[in-house]
């Protein structure tokens, strides 16, 4: 088969989920597959440290996006089914929600969860200055209403969870045998760090104390971390002042609010905020923490909690959505609203060494259960059901 991948990711400077899902998913489909042929869409000229295969059967192309204010829904509904007619691919692959829906050839899709079709995600449009809706308004509605036509044109949908699985299910009205799971895993840099030197340059660099318990949060309040931080100020003085609480933000839009939430309780002393890091400082981060915590109120995947426990980090997370799919036994699920046992889980764990070495060894094993690898060949099985059912 020839199979066209929207690789833009590879080339696009934000960082996050699709980039992540991206990069891992093209590196794993090059290791296992040496069969099909593969041509990946970057919307930029590539770097040096662009993450592109060498291999024989992968080639690229750039398609840009050529309007100032839709450049990206120009490029996915004009420029790349042009494209695609010149490169007589098989099989189309958008990884990243959105698709183009009029393509020569059959559509696959990743749909990482459902945030994007609920309306409540839709409740920050900001007017332009020169009236209407400027262009965040179309691009709430491009990824509102694009996914669902990408949905019903696919032949195939890929999901990264069960239950997200059971949420797209329920919520398009897709036939089950229409859907493939194929789990994420954590990247092979997050692993457990003997080098203590390593661990004391970061924390000297970053102001981190020795015993820290370590969160991520971002300018989405449905990661919850306002309810950390009140879970956190119940905690017994002792606790806190042994365990700071250290924040990594990925957007800090919500700093401020919590900084002063922590001043108002009495332990703004003891909160630390960590601009966005690079992968290798996050790796140290969770090989340094004495403790992860993940309240989010609803992940598609939840890679996170993932990461952490391949470092060798005890783990508390939310009990919804596809988190307990992901971290099994080898974590502690509290519910992500509940401030008092969120409190008491962070409590229990960082007073009972053993009980912190046990999830820390369930943890270790757990993610090690996840792979690229098992996710790329799943992923070119999706490819080959899909052309099968045109």
């Amino acid at each position: 088969m020839r199979i066209g991948i929207d690789a833009r990711f590879l080339t696009h400077p934000q960082a996050g989920g699709f980039k992540t899902y991206t990069t891992n998913l093209v590196a794993a489909l090059a290791q296992v597959d040496s069969e099909n042929e593969y041509v990946l869409y970057l919307d930029r000229a590539p770097e040096a440290q662009t993450p592109l295969p060498t291999q024989p059967n992968f080639s690229s192309r750039v398609v840009t996006g050529s309007l100032s204010l839709l450049g990206m829904p120009w490029r996915e509904q004009v420029g790349l089914p042009r494209q695609v007619v010149r490169d007589n691919l098989d099989l189309f692959h958008s990884p990243s929600l959105t698709a183009p829906l009029r393509l020569s050839c059959p559509l696959l899709v990743t749909i990482h969860d459902m945030i994007w079709h609920f309306p409540s995600s839709l409740t920050n449009h900001k007017k332009s200055k020169t009236g209407g809706f400027g262009k965040r308004a179309i691009m709430n509605w491009y990824f509102r209403h694009v996914p669902e036509a990408a949905i019903r044109r696919a032949k195939i949908i890929v999901t990264v969870s069960h239950a997200a699985k059971a949420t797209i299910v329920e919520h398009m009205g897709v036939s089950p045998e229409q859907i493939i799971v194929t789990h994420e895993a954590a990247g092979a840099i997050f692993q457990p760090v003997q080098a203590q030197d390593r661990l004391l340059d970061l924390r000297r660099r970053l102001n981190l104390p020795e015993c820290f318990i370590l969160a991520i949060g971002s300018a989405d309040p449905r990661k919850n971390i306002r309810t950390l931080v009140q879970a956190y100020g119940k905690l017994p003085n002792a606790l806190r002042e042994r365990y700071h609480l250290a924040i990594v933000w990925t957007h800090n839009r919500l700093a401020d609010e919590l900084a002063q939430q922590a001043e108002s309780l009495g332990f703004r002393h003891q909160l630390h905020f960590v601009d966005r890091v690079s992968d290798e400082d996050l790796v140290l981060l969770y090989n340094a923490a004495s403790l992860f915590v993940f309240p989010s109120l609803y992940e598609g995947f939840g890679l996170p909690p993932l990461e952490a426990m391949a470092c060798g980090t005890p783990v508390i997370a939310a009990d919804n959505s596809s988190i307990p799919e992901i971290v099994g036994e080898a974590a502690v699920l509290v519910g992500a609203e509940n401030v008092t046992a969120m409190s008491q889980a962070m409590a229990d764990v960082l007073s009972n060494p053993t009980r912190q070495t046990s999830l820390a060894e369930q943890g270790l094993r757990r993610a090690a259960s996840f792979s690229w690898a098992k996710c790329g060949r799943e992923t070119v099985e999706a490819y080959y059901q899909a052309v099968r059912t045109t």
